[in-house]
């Protein structure tokens, strides 16, 4: 006979004496933990002890917690198990003669250690009599209820299965995966380096033992062409004046083009053209390959959204035909705005390797003071300096444009990488024919940010807990999928490469889609779900949705209704709105499928101390709180891949593409 037994920190004392009592029987016993004082959360020791009775990989079940309530209610959610709570060994043996109890539940604080360690004895050798205790027994099970009660027995049975399989999610499988991945071993699981490539053999490893074939007959991988690329140093020319970069001028990284001289400069005053405002100051002037020169801000259109939007007002000038872009800041903006950029613009910088085409600006974009731009404008008629400029624009609203007497030149020492990174998938075909080839994604990011300054940036939370809670959901899914009760859908587990680096590996999938993104159905995406925010620090009990009900009304009742049915999580929508300042829409994966108008879910927890930061490790997860998300996750998608209908399209974003 073999047993698991687990507890929480009321019961490891016991838990050795029973394990080593049980051993001496000739029993096989599997310990589950936990095994020392430190205060844990019973309901994760239970489910795994329940999870392995359930699957029969344990014929009977022992927990231990201060009273035994606790364990007992836990391990009684799944409907595989009847935990009986015993304080004496009479009422063991009757738990397994009439009741066919196959978990026994000991409450530390009221009974000694002999007492436990006969409670388990009477509860071994006892035997189920049957007959009239079977009937019984057999009425326990929710199927029958819900026929005494009228309820449609196969809709109870298809939220029954539900309800089962989300139970064996086990936040104990949860913290093992989360200890590798979020390890100094794997160095910070930054992209291009040896810690992402050891994390992605991790993931594909894992998705094969699993049981998952290739996607493709062939890989658990899609290749990301990526580039990285580091400034190491540069200088720009200007009117005889020699600059050089982060002390005179900034730029934005992953800059293309590393020199160029002799370029004419045209100064667009605030760089504003377009619909929605009066002011064209591009209508005077001729910016085609030259290289414009803005203003920061706007005087004239204070307090709107383009005067502080910097990659608006380059887009405008790219689509205008300019060459370069500078913006000109004032002198203490330019210090504030230093001290934000030097460390971003002079470390390594990753993108797509590939031609940029389309939407958004490629042309070189630099920032400089007013006092280091103002002898531009000296040789200029009608503009003077900076200051001049904005004093007019203030009282008149009005600013002069046109072209500048000096040239532009710049030289960047850059150092450049090409390399490979991996997108990892694992794909389970629909069991119907006819709905099939409809695929709900559910997706994380496995990268973070590596190492900075010399110390390891593990990245439990951003984004371990995302991806540990995939990989757990993928193999949920697979026990399904194994006993027959697969999705109707297909469904993609993806974990991505690139997120820290601007979403570059979920951008890659979505332009190069390994599965059709018209018959995409919807994104769920987890990414940092394993920690509290300020916001929430005396409850741990919730969740941020992002994207649920912009697209699809069906997505946002699917996700509400799963989650009172089973989860009980405070959902918090304060970041689903256009003017959240944060713009946490646009900052994750999901971004990139919401864009192609696919349906999105964004589960999130929100920011903490340790973001981004040496001290965001395992130890400060909490890991009931994952799991619960998980299950939330698992229950919409659940929905999403068996419902007869796929869900509709019947919203527009209120969010910007």
């Amino acid at each position: 006979m073999n047993f698991s037994i687990g507890c929480d920190h009321a019961g490891p004392a016991y838990k050795t004496i029973i394990i080593n009592h049980l051993k001496e029987r000739g029993f096989s016993v599997k310990n589950c933990g936990t095994d020392g004082p430190e205060s844990v959360d019973y309901p994760d020791f239970a489910h795994t002890v329940a999870n392995d009775v359930s699957s029969k990989d344990s014929e009977l079940g022992i927990l231990i917690c201060g009273s035994a309530n606790g364990v007992a209610m836990t391990a009684n959610k799944h409907s595989a198990v009847r935990a009986a709570i015993a304080w004496t060994p009479e009422i063991a043996e009757l738990a397994r003669t009439h009741n066919d109890a196959n978990v026994i539940c000991i409450p530390a604080r009221f009974i000694s250690e002999k007492e436990a360690v006969s409670i388990v004895d009477s509860f071994v050798d006892a035997k189920f009599e049957g007959g009239r205790h079977a009937r019984r027994v057999n009425k326990i099970a929710c199927g029958v209820l819900a026929l005494l009660l009228g309820i449609s027995t196969s809709f109870f049975s298809i939220a029954q299965t539900s309800l089962d399989y989300s139970q064996t999610l086990d936040s104990t499988k949860l913290r093992a995966h989360l200890s590798i991945l979020a390890s100094d071993e794997f160095e910070g699981r930054e992209t291009g380096t040896r810690g992402a490539e050891l994390s992605a053999l991790y993931l594909e490893n894992y998705y094969s033992k699993l049981g998952f074939q290739p996607y493709n007959g062939k890989s658990y991988t899609q290749d990301v062409p990526m580039l990285n690329s580091q400034i190491e140093g540069g200088t720009m020319d200007v009117a005889g004046v020699e600059l050089n970069v982060v002390e005179d001028f900034l730029l934005y990284p992953g800059i293309n083009k590393t020199s160029t001289m002799d370029m004419p400069m045209v100064f667009a005053g605030y760089g504003i053209s377009g619909d929605g405002f009066i002011e064209d100051d591009y209508s005077n002037i001729n910016v085609e390959g030259k290289c414009v020169v803005v203003l920061q801000g706007d005087k004239r259109n204070k307090n709107t959204e383009i005067e502080t939007n910097t990659t608006a007002k380059r887009e405008i000038a790219e689509s205008n035909g300019a060459a370069a872009f500078v913006v000109v800041m004032p002198n203490s903006d330019y210090a504030t705005f230093k001290g934000r950029m030097k460390f971003y613009m002079m470390r390594k910088s990753t993108i797509l390797n590939r031609s940029k085409e389309g939407e958004g600006a490629s042309i070189p974009t630099f920032f400089i003071r007013e006092s280091d731009a103002d002898v531009w404008f000296n040789s200029t008629k009608k503009i003077k300096n900076c200051s001049k400029l904005n004093k007019r624009a203030d009282k008149k609203g009005v600013i002069s444009t046109g072209n500048l007497s000096c040239n532009f030149n710049y030289t960047l020492d850059v150092t450049r990488e090409e390399f490979i990174g991996k997108n990892i998938l694992a794909y389970m075909p629909g069991s119907d024919e006819n709905i099939k080839d409809e695929v709900l994604v559910i997706t994380s990011h496995y990268d973070h940010i590596g190492i900075v300054d010399g110390e390891i940036n593990n990245g439990a939370d951003d984004d371990g807990s995302g991806t540990v809670t995939v990989m757990e959901l993928a193999r949920v899914y697979m026990n399904a999928f194994k006993n027959g009760d697969g999705p109707r859908r297909s469904v993609l587990f993806m974990n991505v490469i690139g997120e820290e680096k601007g979403l570059l590996g979920s951008e890659w999938y979505s332009d190069n889609p390994v599965f059709p993104l018209e018959k995409t159905i919807a994104n769920l995406n987890i990414d940092m779900i394993g920690r509290v925010d300020e916001a929430h620090s005396d409850d741990d009990n919730y969740i941020y949705l992002i994207g649920s009900d912009k697209l699809s009304s069906e997505l946002h009742e699917i996700s509400e209704t799963a989650n009172s049915t089973f989860t009980n999580i405070t959902l918090d929508y304060t970041f689903n709105a256009p003017d959240d300042p944060n713009r946490f829409y646009y900052r994750s994966d999901h971004y990139n499928f919401a864009k192609h108008n696919i349906p999105v879910i964004f589960y999130f927890s929100g920011v903490h101390e340790d973001y981004h930061a040496p001290g965001d490790d395992v130890e400060k997860i909490l890991f009931t709180k994952t799991t619960n998300i998980g299950r939330l996750v698992f229950h919409t998608a659940w929905e999403l891949l068996n419902r007869d209908d796929k869900i509709t399209v019947d919203r527009v974003s209120d969010f910007k593409n």
